[in-house]
């Protein structure tokens, strides 16, 4: 298996949480919330990149991880 390029960081735990808000809201594709999450952040737009990557590469996990009763989280 490949190594993962944009593991999980605890530390971004609430950038996490501000994309699965933003994917909720509908106010863009999930490719470009970048933008949206370094505004609301007041992040870089380098940071808000990784944190994006990561989120996409990790979104099964981090759905158990930080929001395990979500709608969403059902197993397929």
């Amino acid at each position: 298996m490949a190594e993962n390029k944009y593991p999980i960081n605890p530390e971004w735990k609430d950038y996490y949480i501000m994309l699965e808000a933003i994917r909720q809201s509908g106010i863009c594709n999930m490719w470009g919330a970048s933008p949206y999450l370094a505004e609301f952040a007041g992040i870089t737009q380098g940071l808000a990149k990784d944190v994006l990557l990561s989120w996409i590469s990790n979104y099964d996990e981090l759905k158990k991880l930080y929001w395990p009763n979500s709608a969403n989280n059902k197993e397929e």
